[in-house]
This record gives C-alpha cells, structure tokens and sequence, in this order.
C-alpha cells in the first residue's frame, strides 16, 4: 500500500523491486483468484490501483515448458484480470482510477519473450475492454495502461546477463540511446492518475523513448 497526493489511498502489485517498487515509494499473489478475493475484501476505497505484477522467461518457443508458458499468463494477464474483477467495489465506491503496466512489447516483440509479449497484448486489450465496459455503466472509474520501454530493471538486465543481446545493441533499437528509469514510470502513473489527466481513459500510453515510434528496429 502506498499513498498519492492529497493522502488518498492506493494499491500497487508486484511492489517488490523495479518499476512496481518505484510507483509504491512514490504513492500479494495475484495469480491466486481466491486469494486475491480475500485480499480485495479487507481493502478499504482506494483512489488508484498499479499493477505492475509481471513475470518473464528467456526462453525460445520450442523450447518452452508448458508450465513456464502456463505461469507466466498466470501472473501477467490472470492476475491483471482478478486484480480488476476483485477490487472494482473498492474502485467504484472511491471513484478511482486503474492502472495496468503494460509494455512495448504487448506491440513489437523480441525474441525468447513469447508468453510475455502475448500476455501483454492481452493486458491492453483487457484494459480497453474495461474500460469501455465500466465508463458505459457509468461507474466513475478510470482505467488505462502504461507501456515503459526498455527500462533499468532486473527483467531488462536478465537478456543482457544470459547473453541473448549486449547492452549496446539493446540500447541501439532506441532512437534516443537511453534506457528509461523506473522512477521515471514511477512519477509518469502518479501523474497521469491525477485530476489533470481526467480524460485518459482506454489509453495505452507509450513510455518508451521512442521505441515504439521506430518499431524496435534498425
């Protein structure tokens, strides 16, 4: 549990270290229905839910084990969903906002990622539906989603660690050279969760450098 302007109350997963960790400082299981159901009970009204919870394998398509497939989706797209369907009441009374870390790869992929390219694109096209689905029954909560690019996280580091792309070329599909901070994501949620941004709703917002903008390519 973290806190956003004005002492409003806010919920982050996969708060444990990288982008997560950062947007708690500055305001569970989740692949767990039932737990994530208990969880969502005790939770008082809440301003904002993050969602940042997200697991990743390197590992290529042929090689990969149904259970690394399986988990992955578990936590990534599953979890995103309970999260959703479990804290609307807390949401709805508090008319808050709902945010899902999303990717760039739910957009332009990279190899050995398969499961968590997919369960991104799967994350934002959850988001666009809740957030039709919820404005049309007029239920006063926000919901978008936040694509960070290739940010300075453990996940990030892991491909360049195992030796699947130096740090040089990782950088070199960014127009602009640079990683991007996860206090940078960080203060980009609290900021767009606030009243400024009122009319973001449905959205996938590119965090990215200009990855996106050049496909992620030479």
């Amino acid at each position: 549990m973290g806190t956003i302007p004005h002492e409003r109350a806010a919920l982050v997963t996969g708060a444990g270290s990288g982008i997560g960790k950062a947007v708690a400082e500055r305001f569970l299981d989740i692949s767990d229905w039932d737990a994530v159901a208990e969880a969502a009970a005790a939770a008082p009204p809440l301003d904002a839910v993050v969602n940042c919870a997200a697991i990743a394998h390197l590992t290529p398509i042929n090689e990969m084990s149904r259970d690394d497939w399986d988990r992955t989706l578990a936590i990534n797209l599953n979890g995103a969903f309970y999260v959703s369907r479990w804290l609307y009441p807390q949401l709805k009374e508090a008319q808050g906002v709902l945010v899902h870390i999303a990717s760039v790869n739910s957009k332009n992929t990279t190899r050995f990622r398969s499961p968590y390219n997919a369960s991104k694109a799967g994350l934002v096209a959850l988001t666009q539906a809740l957030a039709v689905e919820w404005g049309l029954e007029e239920s006063g909560i926000r919901v978008f989603a936040v694509s960070p690019g290739i940010t300075r996280t453990q996940q990030a580091w892991m491909r360049v660690e195992a030796g699947k792309i130096t740090e040089e070329a990782l950088l070199g599909r960014v127009p602009t050279h640079r990683w991007i901070e996860p206090q940078e994501v960080a203060n980009a949620v609290v900021a767009l969760v606030g009243g400024d941004f009122s009319a973001l709703h449905g959205a996938n917002v590119m965090l990215d450098a200009g990855y996106d903008a050049w496909g992620g390519h030479f």
